[in-house]
Formats: C-alpha cells, structure tokens, sequence
C-alpha cells in the first residue's frame, strides 16, 4: 500500500508539472501564429511597394500565413491552452490531498481500512479530472516529459528530503518502486557566508 501511495503521489507531482507546462508550451505557439498573421495582415499594406521588386517574398508570405489561417483551428494544441492550465490546477490540488495523506500514512494516524478507501477515493479524483479535459488531450513530447520528470524529483527530494530528522530515509522512499529511485541533490560544497547584519 505504502508503495502504491507513493507512486500516485509522484505521478500526480509530475502530471501538474507537466500539463503546466503543456500550457506555456501553448500558449507561447498560439501567441506566435497570431504574430505571424498579424506580420502578414499588416504587409499586405506594404506589398504594392515590393510586389516588383520581390515578387518571390510576398507570394511566401500570402501562401505562409493562408496556410497557417487554414490550419490554426485543426491544430487542437494550440486551442487548448486553457484547458492544459485548469489541468495543472487540478492536479496540484489532488497532489497536495496526496501529500497530506502520505504524511498521515507515515505517521501511523490511519488505519488500513481508512487508507485504503482514501487512496481510492484520491484515484477516483484523478480519473475524474482525465475524463473532464479527455477533449484536449496533453502531447508527448519527450523534451517536455524529461523536464517534468526532473523537476518532480527536485520537488519530491525538497518536500520529503531524506535528511529529514523526523522521518528516516527508508521510510520515505521505498526500495521496491522505480518511481522513487530518486537522484540525491547535492548540498552545496562551500556555501558563501552570511551577509554581515544591518547596523
């Protein structure tokens, strides 16, 4: 049970992580078509000037941004920006469920009846959320996906760090499940002084 509460939790870490940043993804690439059409409008003004003398450069132009008019509405990533933002608030609510219930878990203050039905009814929220936004599916981009993952380790190790004097390294990450087999951070070596206090 401990191992399943674990992966869920890192699961749903990482899916808002990555839906946000699905959304930036998005809504940078919908920002740059509407700057492209909007470059494209406003040369049509200034395509008399150079009609003669670059005929090839406008007719690139009209064709580009024609295409890109035609396709923009059939291209459901970029339409979806919102919703990959919603997304992202959905799933850091459940993480923060998931996080306190782990705490809850490790300290001992449920019973295997009351944590079961908890961590079902934690996945019954996830699958709510995915049947909700089941219309503007995330991509797979390995890029995007390989970023997310780190940053979920970063936030795994700084929200539960193994150091903590209150909870013991192998209690917090469980030997059995991959999910955890999280990269130490390094401290810093030499960390800088203090800045002298104000007089």
């Amino acid at each position: 049970m401990r191992t399943r509460i674990w992966n869920n939790l890192a699961n749903i870490q990482f899916k808002a992580i990555y839906t946000g940043k699905c959304a930036r993804l998005a809504d940078r690439a919908s920002r740059a078509c509407g700057f492209i059409l909007a470059v494209a409008s406003a040369s049509s003004v200034a395509a008399w000037a150079i009609w003669q003398k670059l005929p090839w450069l406008w007719t690139g132009i009209v064709a580009g941004s024609q295409l890109l008019h035609l396709a923009r509405p059939y291209l459901p990533f970029l339409k979806h920006d919102k919703a990959f933002l919603e997304m992202r608030f959905a799933f850091e609510h459940l993480y923060l469920d998931y996080e306190k219930f782990w705490i809850a878990f490790e300290d001992d203050r449920l019973s295997v009846v009351e944590a079961e039905e908890r961590f079902y009814a934690l996945r019954e929220r996830e699958i709510a959320i995915e049947e909700k936004y089941r219309r503007a599916p995330c991509p797979r981009l390995p890029f995007l996906m390989a970023a997310a993952e780190q940053e979920t380790t970063i936030a795994l190790v700084f929200n539960f760090p193994p150091e903590d004097p209150g909870r013991k390294a192998d209690k917090l990450f469980p030997p059995t499940a991959s999910v955890t087999r999280l990269p130490a951070v390094p401290n810093i070596p030499n960390p800088p002084p203090p800045p002298p206090r104000k007089r």
